[in-house]
């Protein structure tokens, strides 16, 4: 079987389906060659060499510093992947990776992926979380820690996908001034909506190493005339306003739920009457009945802040208690298994 264990054939599927194979093995095996291969892919310049024009192992190895047989090991693993195609005897990126690791492509995920390569070190820690509720806490690193760098750019490269989609979906008040983005970090689903709304101005709340990276990417992109960036933890810091907007992406999941509920408190403050809240996030639904990928992400969540993927249920509730009037659901379409729920300060 293939290293994600789909069947090939159909007497695969029949031992899966009696249990007489040991799927549990499959997945302690196979999941760590499969992230590892693709961010070491990565991490050398594999994929970046590659998007260039096609090479085989030898010319690869050669121009990327590396044994030709380990080389040749990977490439054929990433092949296996589908992130590579083979062709007599040269690699090349696969029609379905370019998009996402092409460095010239407006979807390249590559600082993403290389960022998950600080992930490992946070797994190593898991047993420990589990036995004493304590997570690595991942936000609390110094400013000038460099992992800030790839792990702001990642999450930016991420957001490029969906922010037109989702700030074309937020119903901002009419002729809106003044958006807060809290912990918004690169600060560009603020930028679109920016872009949207002539007139408006967004603020970053976020932390020191955060609203770094945020800065130099907003005038990158030359938006740091519409999108400022305050340094500051969301949790006690002064929200300003009153504001227009609110956007809470990605955030609940490192809080607890009393957190996340004084957090919507601060905010529906914060807020001139009929101003609008937006929370993004992937949630548990009752309808999931397989629900892995939140299930995955919510220990990893614990692992990374102690806290968890939420309800969809639990949203409704904390938008309730803190002021708001009932939520609309938005489901985007380039956020598989995520959905924003925005929701307006009564007037």
């Amino acid at each position: 079987m293939r290293p994600g264990l789909k069947p090939d054939t159909t007497l695969d599927r029949l031992a899966l389906r009696l249990n007489l194979a040991p799927v549990v093995a499959g997945h302690a095996l196979f999941g760590m060659p499969m992230s590892r291969a693709t961010v070491a892919g990565q991490r050398l310049g594999v994929f970046a060499r590659l998007a260039r024009r096609p090479a085989g192992p030898e010319e690869l190895a050669a121009e990327l510093d590396c044994a030709p047989a380990g080389m040749l090991m990977l490439l054929e693993s990433l092949a296996a992947l589908g992130h590579l195609d083979r062709h007599r005897g040269t690699y090349q990126l696969s029609k379905a990776a370019r998009p996402w690791l092409d460095p010239a492509s407006g979807q390249y995920v590559g600082t993403y992926i290389e960022h998950t390569h600080d992930y490992w070190a946070w797994w190593e820690r898991l047993e420990d979380v589990v036995r004493t509720g304590r997570g690595v806490e991942i936000h609390d690193f110094p400013p000038d820690d460099p992992s800030w760098e790839t792990y702001i750019r990642g999450q930016f490269e991420l957001a490029r996908i969906s922010s037109p989609e989702v700030a074309k979906a937020l119903q901002l008040p009419t002729k809106p001034t003044s958006l807060l983005d809290v912990a918004g970090g690169h600060g560009w689903y603020s930028a679109e909506l920016c872009r949207r709304h002539p007139g408006l101005r967004a603020t970053v709340l976020d932390l020191p190493g955060s609203t770094a990276v945020g800065r130099r990417i907003m005038e990158e992109q030359g938006m740091s005339g519409q999108v400022a960036h305050v340094d500051g933890d969301m949790t006690s810091a002064d929200l300003g306003g009153p504001h227009d907007g609110a956007l809470v992406f990605n955030i609940v999941h490192h809080l607890r739920p009393e957190q996340n509920l004084a957090l919507l408190r601060r905010i529906h403050a914060a807020l001139e009457p009929g101003g609008t809240v937006a929370v993004l996030d992937l949630w548990l639904t009752p309808e999931d009945r397989r629900p892995e990928a939140a299930a995955l992400l919510g220990l990893f969540f614990y692992l990374t802040s102690s806290a968890a993927t939420y309800a969809e249920a639990d949203v409704r509730g904390w938008l309730a208690e803190a002021g708001f009037d009932k939520p609309r659901r938005i489901t985007i379409r380039r956020l598989p298994g995520q959905a924003v729920f925005e929701a307006r300060k009564p007037r």
